[in-house]
């Protein structure tokens, strides 16, 4: 069986991608209600890794997937109010 911590560098490199091509997308097309869905992906990452890495010998860690969550919950609005203002045009 793969290790957890070798079992998720290709989960980790395909968000590093997401994240560089959420960045440049938002940035050449000036895209205002999706400007910030890159950091939402970072943050996420950024909380779930010391999960992955550390939470089986410090599991306090595990609290960090709250913050995670909360990432998520920020993309979805992101989402949904670009959807609201499209409709509404």
């Amino acid at each position: 069986m793969i290790p957890g911590n070798f079992r998720n560098i290709p989960f980790t490199v395909l968000g590093a991608l997401i994240v560089v091509l959420f960045y440049r997308s938002a940035k050449e097309t000036g895209d205002r209600p999706f400007r910030f869905l890159w950091l939402t992906v970072v943050i996420s990452f950024g909380c779930y890794l010391p999960v992955v890495l550390f939470a089986d010998r410090i599991p306090a860690v595990g609290m960090l997937m709250i913050p995670k969550t909360c990432a998520y919950v920020w993309t979805v609005l992101i989402g949904f109010n670009a959807m609201k203002g499209r409709k509404n045009q």
